[in-house]
């Protein structure tokens, strides 16, 4: 990268130094951190503070615009004069200044430090060479105009063994973010100074952000050789904090593809509850249906419904099995994606099991039929925008979320309402009751398990902390609006309560006169310590019971909550062709 031969000389040596005086800073006793180990420790840190930092350059540029609009407020009110010349000027070009230095070199500093943050996220530690040119490529994009004072380090010998090239790789990227480190924080000095109100707005997130991205090259490389627990995933990969092993933690997708092949960690009876039910539905749309006395005597036209319904469901249990193939997806905005696939398929479910149960009970009043099932069809396409807009999943909207899932699901009560209208209570309940005990009470009872986080919450195999503001009794709304398995967001919660009710500016902020030296976060803070401690502790702890069959062990890998609603959801969807087929064969007019 850039620095003058003796300057390089000097970060090269502080750097082999580094592991070691960090590791026994607190004393001797302490053993020397790897080039590995302390790769990938400053790579957290350098992703996490680039959240911050994203963050701070977010809040200047607003604070920039709000001086501007002042600035053109102030000039339109001295028009007459009011103000010096001098001191018109003086403002002027102080703005000016500003403002020249906003747009021309900070934005795009803000571009390019969002490129470097996915590129960490996208590579890792997993491909150190790409990992290393783009920082380094960056790095000489961002500050080219101090190239001069540092001279560029040389290329790697190709022919070195593998194992030297990644140690002399790794002391590189380390010295990288250094250099990023010491430029970036006379960036954030800068907004600092220039923006000083702005430190209430943005100072608690900035903090807080730190550990947003925390562990997250860890895990990676942890997970390379075993599956992670519960405490080794960084925060917005946590979901269930009574699921304790078997997490799978990858960037490649062949990995997470071939993983659905393996039958040892806590997704697999999510995965495959869904794949055999997929089977079974395959069975019943190509096999049992056509041999089915409802078949025969139905038209084509009358058949649709049925077929559509059967489709419907299969195309449902294939979305959720590629959110529980992704669910530990490394890549957080395509495990974001493959969420939004798996509320897709509910979506489509929920409209074609509704479809097909007007289809029947409203068969003798056609353009009633017609009227219901295009405005069920447009509420379900509808649908799709609530599942992949952005906005619609930020939690402001959550009301919105469960207004729409429960007002899609009311419009194959009102059908029944419509038939008691027309038929009468008795006749209309006798044709709906095989929908009640055939199909809802499936849906019913694994909103019951689901919803309570039954059996693992009674689990007393490790000891699992509760915060305040964990509730995990939910309701069908909640359960509707994928608001149960959330526990990474509780925790991030209690983590920004935690640092509201303490003063983190002498944790966050280190007092080393040499910014290359500097860790990102003063690692003797003990407030520090006791955050980490608390939310990412090395190892679960296990109680004296944790080998006994009843302490609940195995609801890592079977029989949790999530299992049992995804067998509960099968079999309610062969209820619900099992009650469509008696509905059909009740109606006189099929």
């Amino acid at each position: 990268m850039t620095a003058t031969s003796s300057t390089s000389t000097s970060v090269g040596a502080r750097q082999e130094d580094l592991g070691g005086s960090r590791a026994t800073r607190k004393g001797d006793n302490v053993e020397e951190k790897s080039t590995e180990e302390l790769l990938v420790e400053k790579l957290d840190k350098f992703l996490s503070t680039i959240e911050s930092r994203l963050d701070s350059l977010d809040q200047y540029f607003k604070f920039s615009n709000e001086q501007e609009e002042e600035e053109d407020e102030n000039e339109e009110e001295n028009e007459e004069g009011y103000l010096s010349p001098e001191k018109t000027r003086s403002r002027s070009s102080s703005f000016t200044s500003l403002k020249s230095f906003s747009l021309s070199n900070l934005d795009m500093i803000h571009e390019r430090l969002d490129f470097v943050k996915q590129s960490v996220l996208k590579t890792s530690f997993t491909n150190l060479e790409y990992l290393y040119k783009t920082l380094d490529d960056q790095y000489n994009y961002l500050f080219s105009s101090n190239t001069s004072a540092h001279k560029r380090i040389p290329s790697i010998d190709q022919d070195l063994s593998p194992v030297n090239k990644k140690e002399i790789l790794s002391h590189k990227i380390i010295t990288t973010i250094q250099y990023f480190d010491e430029k970036l924080n006379h960036i954030e000095n800068f907004i600092h100074d220039k923006t000083p109100q702005s430190k209430i707005d943005y100072n608690k997130d900035s903090k807080f952000k730190y550990f947003k991205f925390y562990n997250f090259n860890r895990a990676v490389k942890n997970a390379e050789h075993q599956y992670l627990h519960y405490y080794e995933l960084p925060l917005s990969w946590r979901e269930n904090r009574y699921i304790i092993n078997g997490y799978r933690f990858s960037l490649n997708h062949l990995t997470m593809l071939k993983s659905i092949f393996h039958f040892n960690h806590n997704e697999t009876m999510n995965i495959w509850s869904h794949l055999i039910g997929f089977f079974v539905l395959a069975y019943l749309t190509f096999i049992h249906f056509p041999q089915t006395t409802a078949y025969q005597l139905n038209t084509y036209k009358d058949n649709l419904p049925m077929y559509g319904f059967l489709a419907a469901a299969m195309s449902c249990l294939l979305c959720s099995v590629v959110w529980h193939t992704y669910s530990c997806f490394a890549k957080l905005s395509v495990r974001t994606r493959c969420a939004c696939v798996d509320y897709t398929g509910i979506t489509i479910l929920i409209t074609a099991s509704i479809v097909v149960a007007e289809y029947c009970s409203l068969y003798n009043y056609p353009r009633l039929l017609l009227t219901y099932m295009t405005f069920s069809i447009i509420c379900g396409g509808t649908g799709f925008i609530f599942n992949w807009s952005p906005y619609f999943d930020k939690p402001e909207c959550r009301s919105l979320r469960i207004g729409f899932f429960m007002g899609l699901a009311f419009l194959g009560i009102t059908a029944f309402f419509c038939s008691c209208w027309y038929d009468g209570f008795i006749k209309s309940t006798w044709y709906f009751a095989p929908l009640v005990y055939q199909s809802f009470i499936w849906y019913w009872l694994g909103v019951v398990f689901y919803g309570g986080l039954i059996p693992e919450r009674w689990r007393y195999d490790v000891i699992i902390s509760e915060d305040e503001n964990c509730n995990h009794s939910h309701s069908t709304s909640e359960i509707l609006s994928g608001n149960i398995e959330h526990s990474g967001r509780e925790e991030i919660e209690n983590i920004e309560d935690e640092i509201t009710a303490t003063n983190f500016d002498d944790i966050l902020i280190s007092d080393s006169p040499e910014p290359e030296e500097a860790p990102l976060v003063d690692d003797d803070s003990n407030k520090y310590k006791e955050i980490l401690d608390k939310h990412f502790p090395l190892k679960p702890t296990f109680t004296p019971y944790h080998k006994d069959f009843l302490s609940l062990w195995w609801v890592d890998y079977i029989f949790s909550s999530h299992n049992i609603w995804h067998i509960c959801v099968v079999l309610g969807i062969i209820g619900h062709y099992i009650a469509i087929l008696d509905m059909y064969e009740a109606s006189s007019n099929l």
